[in-house]
């Protein structure tokens, strides 16, 4: 698990390691940075991902809708649980949507799912590869939640990384009209230390966009990709995701920058994408506030 706990580099570690590929970040950083257009009665969500036992309750603002992204607990106990459960139980959303992570053994057993189940009458819905409709304020949002990523060391909800590269077959359980998507984990290219995401779940997101792609997309799982981005479904995109593809090249750069000149600015179809993981920093000692978006 050690890769997906690390630090992220310092930016001259970067730039000494690949210097290609660090301008093209910085390039499609600039680019990711521009905000879709806001909603005239925005919904404030609260994101959060790999608390891993770490009660984070004093830390969190109020909002319309609260998302954990799974890795509640950092073993996977039934008494980790209830002691993560206890705390977001009497937080003020009105929506309290969880799904688990690959620390959260017990919620993979038929045990656990019916335990887990349970806290919906406490207001706690979560979901593993389902979908949950809720309203706010007269606005609905279809919510799909999944906490399967690809494997990596031992863990629970893991696929083989074998046939799993970029092909969307394994994430086709994501309906159409999704209109935020939870995954434990992130897509290949986007907050993920530059690669260490799900290429097939990138995929099934570009199948989405050509009808409409979710609004939001929360995951953590990768604690030092850590941040927030507008993914504008656009070429410089698709050019920036094959630059991480192929680990950098100084054609590729550019080609990315005359897309970024030439492409069209309308961000009315951006996703944004959030890696909302608490924890991280050496050893996972920093203990990060939660993400807040406004959709």
């Amino acid at each position: 698990m050690q890769s997906l706990i690390r630090k992220a580099p310092s930016p001259w570690e970067l730039f000494k390691s690949n210097p290609s590929f660090y301008l093209a970040s910085k390039l499609y950083n600039r680019l990711s940075r521009q905000l879709p257009r806001r909603s005239f009665s925005p919904v404030r969500t609260i994101c959060i991902s790999d608390t891993h036992n770490t009660d984070i309750s004093a830390l969190i603002p109020p909002g319309d809708i609260l998302i954990h992204a799974g890795d509640l607990t950092h073993s996977g106990t039934p008494r980790e649980l209830q002691v993560t459960f206890d705390w977001l139980v009497p937080l003020p959303h009105e929506h309290k949507i969880v799904i688990a992570g690959n620390h959260d053994t017990y919620l993979q057993t038929d045990e656990g799912r019916l335990w887990v189940h349970s806290w919906r009458e406490r207001g706690i819905i979560y979901l593993e590869d389902e979908s949950h409709t809720i309203q706010v304020r007269g606005r609905a949002f279809k919510i799909f939640g999944s906490p399967f990523t690809p494997q990596h060391g031992n863990g629970a909800f893991q696929y083989p990384r074998i046939g799993a590269t970029d092909s969307p077959s394994r994430w086709s359980v994501i309906p159409d009209d999704t209109d935020i998507l939870i995954t434990h984990g992130p897509p290949a290219g986007h907050l993920d230390l530059a690669g260490l995401g799900c290429r097939a779940l990138l995929a099934r997101m570009w199948e989405l966009c050509r009808r409409q792609p979710p609004v939001l997309h929360v995951f953590g799982h990768i604690h030092g990709g850590r941040g927030i981005e507008n993914m504008p479904w656009t070429s410089a995109q698709s050019i920036w995701e094959d630059i991480v593809y192929k680990k950098g090249g100084w054609l590729n750069t550019m080609h990315l920058l005359w897309a970024m000149i030439w492409s069209s600015r309308d961000n009315s179809i951006r996703t944004v994408a959030v890696n909302a993981s608490v924890v991280g920093g050496p050893r996972d000692r920093d203990v990060r506030s939660p993400v807040v978006v406004d959709i």
